[in-house]
């Protein structure tokens, strides 16, 4: 049986926020470097609020699906105890959430690609931010989780 861990406000705010900001972290670091892949891109100090923005828009997105996770689990701490499924999960809703997101960006004119953007044939959206959704929610919750856990004790 696997043990819940029940949780304070104070644990419920301290795991979430750390989800959060390991997610905007992650999301920062990556938008910077996938920049270049967009058109009208012009420079890391030009770009920089957009990425700032995109990074905190990610970050809420991975707080989500974290706290998607919760609620079915039932446990603030399921990272620690996730199985590979769990993970595939939050991969495949990651994915779809990027595919979405992406659809309606390219279609609305918010951004396009440049040439050398991988972009995936079937779904025809691109390589990186793709990967990002899929990516980066598991290593946000799983640093945060190894962050949490020595507190448990």
């Amino acid at each position: 049986m696997k043990k819940k861990h029940s949780a304070s406000i104070r644990g419920t705010l301290r795991a979430s926020g750390l989800v959060l900001l390991d997610g905007f972290l992650l999301n920062l670091i990556w938008e910077n470097a996938q920049a270049p892949l967009y058109l009208d891109y012009s420079g890391f100090y030009s770009h920089l609020k957009i990425c700032f923005v995109a990074a905190v828009v990610d970050a809420l997105v991975i707080l989500l699906l974290y706290l998607l996770l919760v609620a079915y689990n039932q446990n603030l701490y399921w990272p620690m105890g996730a199985g590979p499924w769990q993970y595939l999960f939050l991969t495949l809703l990651g994915g779809l959430l990027a595919v979405w997101f992406e659809k309606w960006a390219l279609q609305g004119g918010e951004w396009s690609y440049t040439e050398v953007m991988p972009i995936v044939p079937v779904l025809r959206v691109g390589l990186f931010p793709l990967l990002q959704l899929m990516v980066l929610p598991i290593i946000a919750c799983w640093v945060s989780s190894c962050i949490v856990r020595p507190h448990l004790t």
